[in-house]
């Protein structure tokens, strides 16, 4: 020991600007320094533990964000196959169509209670070919050949509807595929690290093909008890269900449902809630919104004040529900008129839920295969009818037209009897 100095060498302590080890020369008072540098040490491990932690919360998003993917593409898939099988029937309408053009060309065969017989096939190179009834469905060759060609009509107008959702359903599945690989590739191949760069670009390729995808974005646990609150209070508020207005008011007859963009659409179910829309509920910048040529249901997109904004998508939703809840519903799109409320008028002496339009405001096209798919299933359940009869539009008309002219008739009628009494 050299006097006033002591010679300290360590390998144990060492910084960034240290080498693995140094040599240090300093008097026996500063001790204490060497202990400071021990707590700067220190400070530098709670910063390690920091970084863990940061570290932990990527792995926990990778995966929760990685699960809403795989769930995903386990829905797409299922999706896709009923599809496909949904396809595979409709392209079996031609064997369907030829069954039933045999059936009428040989209806004569069938007479007096004949159940089977041996006929030629003429479009098949004159090939014979046994037909048997369906006794257990059809008490005659005449209507279960009416029941095939509606079937096949059916199943026509469904091949179209089911290609488009082919279509968009592929799109999607590329997308949740490459997304489901870019997920693992922001892992390293140890697992012990998550490039968060990668998953940023992953994340937002998820939220701006939404539309596509009809991804449903994962909401992370746990990440601060102030949110956390406010997501529950607002899902308590979203969840809780509005009262039904009173079976036989005017409000019972209409359905109401949320646009794309957060907005209030309202449909009406029948003439009363139809007309109950147009002249009672509808007001100031809200849009009208009604099937071109076609009996149908009105649509009203409320827009008020401090209420969403209406977006393209809005409207669009709009036009494809007035489509879906009118005549048209099994065209493939179909024209809208759109309106502001004010320039929609009641005729004098029309039925109930029939009005005219002073100034048509724009024209949408409505596609109605483009509802939510819980309107569609609703439909289904309720057992309506997907055939439209093109008399029922003739029909309507008739009724228009009647009602005004006795109506007319009336009103003449009590003039004369003012002028006799005068």
């Amino acid at each position: 020991m050299i006097s006033g100095k002591t010679t300290w060498t360590t390998t144990k302590l060492w910084t960034s600007a240290s080498p693995k080890f140094s040599t240090w020369e300093i008097d026996e008072e500063n001790i204490v320094e060497s202990t400071e540098y021990i707590e700067v040490e220190e400070d530098q491990d709670e910063g390690n533990n920091a970084d863990d932690s940061s570290s932990t919360v990527l792995f926990e998003e990778h995966r929760i964000w990685s699960k809403a993917v795989d769930n995903s593409i386990k829905s797409l898939k299922k999706k896709r196959n009923s599809l496909q099988s949904e396809l595979a029937k409709a392209e079996g309408a031609e064997k369907t169509a030829e069954r039933a053009q045999l059936l009428v060309s040989n209806l004569y065969m069938f007479q007096g209670g004949v159940k089977s017989a041996t006929v030629i096939d003429w479009e098949d190179d004159d090939k014979e070919v046994e037909l048997i009834l369906d006794t257990e469905k059809y008490s005659s060759a005449s209507d279960e050949a009416n029941a095939l060609f509606s079937l096949v009509r059916k199943l026509k107008r469904g091949s179209k509807i089911v290609a488009n959702l082919l279509e968009e359903t592929a799109a999607a599945w590329e997308i949740l595929n490459e997304v489901e690989s870019d997920l693992r590739s922001a892992m390293d191949e140890r697992g012990e690290d998550v490039d968060e760069g990668r998953l940023a670009l992953v994340k937002e390729r998820l939220t701006y093909t939404l539309k596509t995808t009809r991804f449903k974005i994962p909401v992370a646990d746990g990440i601060n008890k102030s949110s956390k609150a406010t997501n529950s209070s607002s899902s308590q508020n979203k969840n809780r269900r509005e009262k039904k207005p009173d079976l036989g008011t005017p409000a019972s007859n209409v359905r109401k449902l949320t646009s794309p963009g957060g907005c209030i659409v309202l449909v009406g179910r029948n003439r009363r809630g139809n007309e109950h829309l147009s002249l009672s509920v509808a007001r100031g910048n809200d849009i009208w919104m009604h099937s071109r040529g076609a009996p149908g249901a009105h649509v009203i997109i409320q827009n008020r004040r401090g209420g969403p904004t209406v977006t393209d998508e809005c409207l669009q939703f709009g036009a494809d529900l007035a489509i879906f809840y009118s005549d048209l519903r099994n065209e493939n799109k179909a024209e809208v008129t759109a309106a502001e409320p004010k320039h929609v008028q009641k005729p004098r002496g029309a039925p109930l839920g029939a009005v005219k339009l002073r100034e048509e405001w724009k024209t949408f096209v409505g596609r109605p295969d483009r509802v939510p798919d819980e309107l569609k299933d609703a439909r289904e359940g309720s057992g309506q009818t997907d055939e439209y009869h093109m008399s029922d539009k003739a029909k309507h008309r008739r009724k228009t037209k009647q009602v005004a002219e006795e109506d007319r008739v009336k009103r003449k009628q009590q003039q004369r009897e003012r002028k006799s009494q005068k």
